[in-house]
């Protein structure tokens, strides 16, 4: 009888790595050390029967869509922002992090006014800038967006916030809490039919688990 060949799973190497270890674990896999910071970016897991990946989460999905991987875990604000035809089948709790807008206090811009808006967002950054009473000049950035504002680069920033701690360091301030990010599991759809009943099996089990959003 022919062995069933490892699932390939892959996770983000940043903020939602430890959000999706706690989820597939309590969905039964234990993936013994397992680190965000190996060097090694394929860990075989024989026992738990799957194959990690670690990724950078923007290159995450597309390794799914192409099939390399067949599900993995990333932040919906990546996945809003990568244009993928991939299967959603499970939001997971955790991550605890939001997409804000960010500046000096006192900067959130008045109606009709007009601003430079630093981020890597640029999806979320239009669909946001469509309902706001004020218009931007959005500014591409790819890192350390808080030094946007800090600098006078922008007036404000569109970034991930976790604690906060970092905009306090700056002096800084959330200006408007624009939605919140969590980690999505995302599945290939051709892998889907072909392993439908083992993906199935994770997705009922992350849900026993609690883990599910």
């Amino acid at each position: 009888m022919r062995r069933e060949s490892p699932l390939r799973v892959a996770l983000p190497k940043g903020r939602n790595f430890d959000s999706a270890v706690a989820a597939l674990r309590g969905a039964g896999l234990d993936l013994p050390g397992i680190d965000v910071d190996s060097r090694r970016l394929v860990l075989a897991y024989p026992v738990d029967g799957v194959e990690i990946l670690l990724l950078k989460d923007w290159d995450l999905p597309r390794y799914v869509e192409q099939g390399v991987a067949d599900c993995g875990v990333v932040g919906s604000d990546v996945l809003e922002e990568v244009d993928g035809d991939l299967l959603v089948p499970v939001r997971l709790q955790g991550g605890g992090s939001r997409l804000s807008l960010i500046g000096r206090p006192g900067a959130l811009p008045a109606p009709g006014q007009q601003v430079r808006l630093a981020t890597k967002f640029l999806a979320i950054a239009r669909n946001y800038l469509a309902t706001t009473p004020w218009s931007a000049e959005v500014v591409e950035l790819r890192g350390s967006l808080e030094l946007a504002p800090l600098l006078d680069l922008a007036e404000v920033a569109l970034d991930i916030v976790q604690t906060g701690q970092t905009l306090r360091e700056h002096g800084l301030v959330e200006l408007q809490r624009v939605r919140d990010v969590t980690p999505c599991l995302v599945v290939n759809r051709v892998a889907y039919q072909r392993r439908r009943s083992r993906l199935n099996g994770l997705f009922t089990r992350l849900e026993q688990a609690g883990v599910a959003a």
